[in-house]
């Protein structure tokens, strides 16, 4: 493949504070659930909470969880409008849970065995998760229905601890997982039906106690990822894979303490957008960096000013007006971490429709179309506009087939782009 070059930006990235955390110290995870408005988890030290908070920066608490309940997972959407998580305490049944925009719209589902970690949605409307019977300490490959119900699909060996799966393109999921108490592990991939395949071993010291990042699919339809440790000098590098596993190592932290890679997406101009761990690592400070898919690495914004700042571990999400979108556990003028956008200049991000469901049906029928950056569409069946859409989150549409309207693609619009799907919709 080509080596990607960088995309200059009309000027330097912009660096601003969405909103400083206090009292809800430590956000974790961050998603967009409609225009201009994101979905988080917070308080670490106190009542764990789910919020919403705007690109303004004003905050609602949706639900909270009294200690010492915790709140292990980060929220997932779904496709009926609806944020999930879990709720656990030691080894007694784990319980899923979900809220929507409102406050006091939470709903506690029946208790699990299986303690479940989401990690994706997925186009049956089903969820994703890592799942930990905690009396045994057996991690599986899950799937949790949207009343909270957790089947397992592949249990990992004793001694190991996978990191979080993704679905991908092939219908396959992915991940890395490591040995208990050492610094190697690998990528995986495991069928639906539950087939592990080892596609790539790290060396040893790769990891050193540090949990390997979620990997991602690139719209090349290659995996991206990223090691805490471990690169020609031990801090960290960036990776790509292919489905069939052939290994090419995109990037090496250089020396000293601004390594350590805790994040990493894919932008709207096809590369990739990062944050690095320094702020912890030997007084060093947290980076926000942009890495092309052919290696080419520039640092963004240098948090050095931790009060003003903030500091990693970050979550990051690129937001329908092309802005990246930002939680930082720690720093910020309370010391509580903070919210933040970066504007490095990317187009708005255009459509991904990956598929639908069910494929076929008559004039009325609701179809539900899985992908990402959905929000704000218009839908389109062969040419003949949907009577209805609506979105849940930005991986879900619900569009009604319109009178008229003959078999063939479907075409989503969203201010980002007008993308055309590959299968096409049959008409009865």
């Amino acid at each position: 493949m080509a080596a990607a070059s960088l995309t200059a930006a009309a000027g330097p990235p912009a660096f601003r504070v969405v909103s400083y955390m206090n009292e809800l110290d430590q956000p974790a995870g961050i998603l967009q659930g409609a225009a201009g408005v994101f979905y988080s988890e917070a308080g670490q030290s106190g009542p764990h909470a789910v919020l919403s908070i705007t690109a303004a920066g004003e905050r609602t608490t949706l639900a909270s969880v009294q200690s010492p309940d915790q709140i292990p997972s980060l929220l997932v959407s779904a496709a009926n409008g609806r944020f999930y998580s879990t709720i656990e305490q030691g080894a007694h049944p784990a319980h899923v849970f979900s809220v929507t925009s409102a406050p006091g719209s939470q709903e506690i589902y029946a208790g699990q065995s299986l303690h479940p970690i989401l990690t994706q949605n997925l186009p049956d409307g089903e969820l994703l998760a890592m799942a930990v019977a905690p009396t045994e300490a057996l991690w599986s490959l899950a799937k949790v229905d949207l009343k909270g119900n957790v089947t397992s699909f592949y249990q990992f060996p004793a001694a190991e601890r996978p990191g979080a799966a993704i679905y991908a393109s092939d219908g396959n999921y992915y991940g890395v997982s490591q040995a208990t108490n050492a610094s190697t592990g690998y990528v995986y991939r495991v069928t639906p039906s539950g087939v592990l395949t080892k596609l790539y071993r790290f060396p040893a010291g790769t990891f050193s106690g540090y949990f390997a990042l979620p990997l991602l699919e690139g719209s090349d339809g290659n995996l991206y990822g990223a090691t805490p440790n471990g690169g020609a000098n031990g801090t960290g590098a960036i990776y790509k894979l292919t489905l069939g596993g052939q290994y090419t190592l995109l990037y090496s932290f250089p020396k000293g303490n601004l390594g350590g890679p805790t994040a990493l997406i894919e932008g709207s101009d096809g590369n990739l957008y990062g944050a690095t761990l320094g702020a912890v690592r030997h007084e060093g400070y947290s980076q926000l960096f942009q890495i092309g898919k052919g290696g080419q690495y520039s640092v963004l914004y240098d948090m050095k000013d931790v009060r003003r700042d903030g500091a990693c571990q970050c979550s990051l999400v690129q937001g329908s007006d092309g802005i990246i979108y930002g939680s930082a556990v720690g720093g910020g003028i309370y010391g509580g971490g903070l919210y933040f956008a970066l504007d490095a200049g990317q187009p708005k991000p255009a459509p991904r429709p990956l598929a639908f469901n069910p494929r076929s049906g008559g004039v009325g029928s609701k179809v539900t179309i899985w992908g990402s950056h959905l929000l704000s569409a218009s839908v389109r069946f062969n040419g003949v506009a949907a009577t209805a859409v609506s979105n849940s989150g930005s991986n879900y549409l619900v569009a009604t087939v319109p009178a008229g309207a003959a078999s063939g693609p479907i075409t989503v619009t969203t201010p980002g782009g007008t993308v055309t799907t590959h299968a096409r919709f049959s008409v009865r």
